[in-house]
């Protein structure tokens, strides 16, 4: 197909065409006229470049979805909703000064917000797929606070440094799994993840007399040479290596309790928690003391 048909196939003009073969986006082989003839490989991608365009993503981005659909879309959906987020806050900034005129205060909250972003925006990166997005929001509450101290400015760069530097690589035999297991996850389905774990810190008592049946349920299946042969069961365990041998647990996790008061607080809450927890069923032993 020549490129005129190619443009109103796939709704684009040859201005537009013509850049994407230049970014190496498509390659229609050439006619000894030296016309260049699309395939129906080339139609195809065409067309899904005209959709993301349309959505408003970056070359970047769409060379990313080209290659690797499902995970990059993914990814781009976390990144965006953080961009959001970020943007409903920064509007919020600038409600407040044109109401205030107080530039000063303005400016502090403007660049606490820079620094919550570049820690959920290293931490999306650092963690893949939708463990990422609970990652974020997990931590998101906690990173509001002004850094005023030498203490927490050497515990920001602490963090930012950690984030730079590490990567939860997940192998391609359990990429398919994690996946197929997170495929119909969203934000509701996070909120309620995390609304549980909030019960579960404010009344561990509670809580477990409310779920006993499935948390003895859950633990006596962890205890069967089925779960242990598992997928879900090699997720679990690369992740406890990970927090215990990448610094998660030894560096992060003790710079963002220096960072955050509230989230020392938190984290205090969550170790007594977990210590109750352990009194009614000790034989999970050092299996509950992760952190997080």
């Amino acid at each position: 197909m020549l490129i005129k048909e190619v443009c109103k196939n796939c709704n684009l003009t040859k201005k537009a065409v013509e850049y994407y073969i230049e970014q190496g986006l498509i390659t229609p082989s050439v006619q000894e006229n030296g016309y260049r003839d699309f395939s129906g490989m080339d139609i195809a991608r065409l067309k899904k470049i005209s959709v993301l365009r349309g959505l408003g993503l970056s070359i970047a981005y769409i060379r990313s979805v080209l290659e690797d659909q499902n995970t990059s879309l993914n990814h781009i959906s976390h990144q965006k909703s953080l961009e959001i987020t970020i943007l409903h806050e920064k509007q919020k900034l600038i409600q407040e000064l044109a109401k205030t005129q107080d530039w000063e205060k303005v400016q502090d909250k403007l660049l606490q917000l820079q620094r919550k972003q570049s820690v959920l925006e290293r931490l999306r990166n650092a963690f893949p797929g939708y463990y990422g997005n609970y990652i974020c929001q997990h931590f998101a509450p906690f990173l509001g606070e002004s850094v005023r101290t030498e203490e927490q400015q050497e515990a920001f760069d602490t963090i930012i440094a950690f984030l730079d530097g590490v990567h939860f690589e997940i192998p391609d035999d359990l990429r398919e799994y994690y996946d197929e297991i997170t495929a119909d996850f969203n934000d509701r389905i996070l909120d309620n993840v995390s609304a549980g774990m909030r019960s579960a810190i404010l009344d561990m008592e509670k809580y477990i007399d409310e779920n006993r049946e499935v948390i003895e349920s859950c633990m006596a299946y962890k205890k069967t040479a089925e779960y242990k042969s598992s997928q879900a069961y090699r997720m679990e365990e690369m992740l406890k290596q990970f927090n215990s041998t990448s610094g998660y647990n030894d560096i992060f996790i003790p710079a963002m309790c220096r960072l955050s008061r509230f989230y020392q607080e938190y984290y205090e809450t969550l170790q007594s928690v977990n210590e109750k927890f352990l009194q009614r069923y000790p034989e999970l032993g050092a299996a509950g003391n992760e952190r997080t």
